[in-house]
């Protein structure tokens, strides 16, 4: 289970990049280019404005498998670029309870997406992927303000995901405030289909075709099991399961059944 909360009093030591980097109040403030910076632990109720970009970047070591560890934002793509914030992961019990959180110049709330099982991660909204390097949205100050900073990728530490390859190839539902709407073909004709709550269907993605995808729709839901394949009504359709600008339209299960 995932245990998150607000900055307490004293805040651990993290590794950046093999540097041990302290973020308590009274240790270090030489150490780090990280010292007058503000943290912001994210909780499972964190609420308001959130950008899930067009992809997300996340540790590249699975949580529990390190103690803590953090991931550097610059002012540029470049690592002589002014260091502007941070992505945090903190271990709070061993194996069992951790959390993640963003660090900067302001306090924000965080820009935080969970993208697999208990595995969290920054959305991403740029990509020079020739030159490892991919900007990231860490969070919003108090006026709504989107807080970005660009991190280097790298296998062995800083991974990504893009939103189009994994939205197509998971089972998937609209997001809870865009409007289901289902076409013949990519801009193509509207089709009648009335969906119920999001428990009571799934899409099952067959073809992508740039931000459009071709689904199976399964009323009720077939997922894990569900009812027997008679009780199935299916539908085939094309949905624009992306925006103009690369963000999801739909989400998926990243907890399995």
């Amino acid at each position: 289970m995932v245990t998150s909360w607000r900055m307490g009093a004293l805040l651990p030591a993290l590794p950046v990049c093999g540097l041990l980097v302290s973020l308590g109040p009274t240790a270090g403030r030489s150490q780090s280019p990280l010292r007058d910076f503000v943290p912001t632990w994210s909780t499972s109720m964190d609420t308001g404005r959130v950008d899930r970009g067009t992809g997300i970047v996340h540790f590249a070591v699975p949580t529990g498998s390190a103690p803590a560890d953090t991931i550097l934002l610059r002012a540029t793509p470049s690592l002589r670029a002014k260091v502007v914030g941070a992505f945090l992961y903190d271990e709070v019990q061993r194996g069992d309870a951790w959390r993640y959180g963003v660090l900067a110049p302001r306090r924000l709330a965080p820009n935080v997406v969970e993208y697999g099982y208990e595995e969290s991660g920054v959305p991403l909204d740029s990509l020079i992927a020739q030159e490892g390097w991919g900007r990231v949205i860490l969070g919003f100050d108090d006026g709504g303000m989107p807080y970005r900073g660009w991190v280097q990728i790298d296998p062995a530490r800083v991974r990504y995901l893009l939103w189009s390859k994994v939205l197509a190839g998971n089972r998937i539902f609209f997001l809870p405030d865009i409007p289901p709407r289902f076409f013949d073909a990519p801009e193509g004709r509207p089709v009648s289909l009335t969906l119920g709550a999001q428990s009571d269907y799934i899409m099952h993605p067959l073809e992508a075709q740039g931000s459009w995808l071709r689904v199976r729709v399964a009323q009720p839901s077939d997922m894990c099991g569900g009812p027997d394949e008679g009780q199935v009504r299916n539908t085939v359709a094309w949905i624009q399961y992306l925006t103009p600008r690369g963000r999801p339209r739909v989400w998926y299960y990243s907890r399995g059944c």
